[in-house]
């Protein structure tokens, strides 16, 4: 699929009072202005207003951006920046033990100087689509001084897998307008449930994120519901003792329900292949959820039940997972891709999953995921025109009526 243009800026207030204005604002995806205004004062949005804001700022102050679209920035809540270098270079069609097994080999022979240097042009690639917040994974922790150095906000997670209880001082910094940096489980097929624990505890104990790749192959599922099947053998051979997981059960879901790992601060990436039980457990433990729907389609054919999801009330954050599994890092494919794919999807609920639905999955809410008075002042232009509010959301999500 190829990579659909949006001209986008981030908007970064630099003077101490500042009034933007826009020919559409978008406050939120249920409060839009035509012709809208914004005032900000020390970085933090003071005023939102369908009349020009006259108070507290010189004339010199005013930026007019023009026809086009001020927003929150997006948020593309589940990336993993240092398998960049593996686009267009692994087989997606063989299942995903065998893609695991390939993947795990190329990166082992592969420089780290190269995989830095694709990480780096994603993130800038990512910035230049609208994205200014990211929930990055990494495993190897080569990401970590890369996003610190880059204009990229939200939460660096070091994630870890298999079963060693690790001695190593995790970093955690929560410090609101800044990154981010907390803990993440690879998944609950890959690692045991006390290195869970242990981390998940050490996330809570900071009241920040933690995140887990849940239900997302069938290879999964059948290792969780009965310890054999490919996936036993391939971690056998990776020399990771299972027999202590307190396993078989029913699903991944109820796996890590039972050990009390879901509550609102644990998020939970994929969950594709879960039924009614599962999702009623998500929305007991108050659960985040981050979809991937065109990775999971290429990696395991199939889609995560969105519109059953937005039904009972979760409410699915973006990503776009990685290069190795998917086309871009862009969240507006990722919403055109879901536009193309689910009949039911409200457009502002879609906008919402991109923006206020990712912000809140991070814990950032307070401050990114919509232009609210008191939340930060960083913003994202869209140059388009619109001459509707249904209009305007269309052309962000990438709808496009059929032609009779």
């Amino acid at each position: 699929m190829n990579t659909r243009f949006l001209k986008t800026t981030i908007v970064k207030p630099v003077k101490k009072c500042e009034i933007h204005r826009a020919g559409w604002l978008i406050v939120n995806p249920w409060h839009i202005i035509k012709n809208g205004y914004v005032k900000i004062e020390n970085h933090i949005i003071k005023e939102v207003s369908k009349d020009r804001i006259s108070s507290g700022c010189l004339e010199s102050d005013y930026i007019d951006h023009g026809t086009g679209v001020l927003m929150s920035p997006l948020v593309n809540a589940h990336t993993h920046l240092e398998l960049s270098f593996f686009k267009d270079k692994l087989d997606m069609r063989n299942g995903f033990e065998t893609w695991v097994r390939k993947l795990l080999e190329l990166r082992e022979k592969t420089d780290t100087k190269i995989i830095k240097e694709h990480a780096q042009k994603s993130i800038y690639e990512l910035y230049n689509s609208g994205v200014l917040y990211v929930g990055e994974i990494s495993s190897t922790g080569i990401t970590k001084k890369i996003l610190e150095q880059s204009p990229l906000l939200g939460v660096w997670f070091h994630e870890f897998l298999g079963t060693k209880l690790s001695k190593e001082k995790s970093t955690f910094i929560d410090e609101p307008g800044k990154l981010h940096y907390s803990v993440a489980g690879h998944a609950p097929h890959t690692t045991s449930p006390e290195l869970l624990k242990l981390k998940k505890k050490q996330a809570s104990l900071k009241n920040l994120p933690f995140s887990i790749h849940v239900s997302e192959s069938d290879a999964e599922i059948k290792f969780i519901k009965t310890c054999k099947g490919k996936w036993a053998q391939f971690l056998k051979e990776r020399k990771i003792d299972f027999s202590f997981w307190n396993l078989p059960q029913k699903s991944p879901v109820i796996h890590l329900f039972n050990h009390g790992l879901l509550d609102p601060l644990t998020i939970m990436v994929h969950v594709l292949s879960s039924d009614d039980q599962d999702l009623e457990k998500i929305v007991k433990s108050g659960a985040k959820v981050c979809v991937c729907p065109r990775s999971n389609m290429n990696l395991h054919g199939k889609l995560p039940n969105l519109e059953k999801m937005l039904k009972i009330g979760i409410k699915p954050a973006l990503g776009t997972d990685s290069l190795a599994s998917c086309a871009s890092l862009s969240i507006f494919d990722e919403m055109k891709y879901i536009v193309n794919n689910f009949n039911n999807i409200l457009p502002s609920d879609l906008l919402a999953m991109a923006t206020q639905y990712g912000a809140d999955a991070l814990g950032i809410g307070e401050c990114a995921g919509s232009l609210e008075i008191g939340k930060g002042a960083d913003m994202l232009y869209i140059s388009l025109k619109a001459k509707t509010e249904t209009e305007l959301l269309e052309k962000i999500i990438g709808y496009e009526p059929k032609k009779i």
